[in-house]
């Protein structure tokens, strides 16, 4: 995967790496296309890839425990990673993945990851860091959340 110098999606998604290492990061990614209304991931499919979204909108949708009902309980916005439980080997995702409009996203898998750490372990940590970062992030906002409701 090679970016352009106007490729500032692909550059504000993954702008935790640096402009220092993005030609190291890039090599490892994948890209997907998705349209509006496809599933990028669903509850219980084995977690391999992480994403990150370059452009367009995912809904995070999970199961309320009414029946089959699922509910939209995250709007996730270029820049997001979605599938991060895929650094572990072994996961399932436990939430389904829907794209609100056209999207295009970058994926990493575990053995890309394994070599980016083996190769640059800064770049490898840079990548750790964001991830949880953003999982702090999710998690205060869903603390905040419950906290209202109790």
């Amino acid at each position: 995967m090679r970016v352009s110098d106007t490729d500032e999606g692909l550059r504000r998604a993954l702008a935790f790496t640096g402009e220092e290492h993005l030609a190291q990061f890039l090599p490892r990614l994948t890209e997907v296309s998705l349209a509006a209304g496809e599933v990028l991931f669903r509850v219980g499919e084995p977690a391999t890839l992480v994403y990150f979204i370059v452009s367009g909108r995912l809904a995070v949708r999970k199961k309320t425990g009414f029946a089959e009902k699922m509910q939209v309980v995250a709007l996730l916005d270029p820049g997001a990673p979605v599938g991060e439980g895929a650094v572990f080997p072994g996961r399932i995702h436990d939430a389904t993945v829907v794209a609100v409009e056209d999207c295009r996203l970058v994926a990493l898998d575990g053995t890309g990851l394994e070599g980016l750490a083996a190769e640059n372990p800064v770049l490898a940590w840079k990548f750790i860091c964001r991830l949880l970062d953003v999982a702090h992030l999710r998690l205060q906002k869903a603390s905040d959340r419950l906290a209202r409701v109790l």
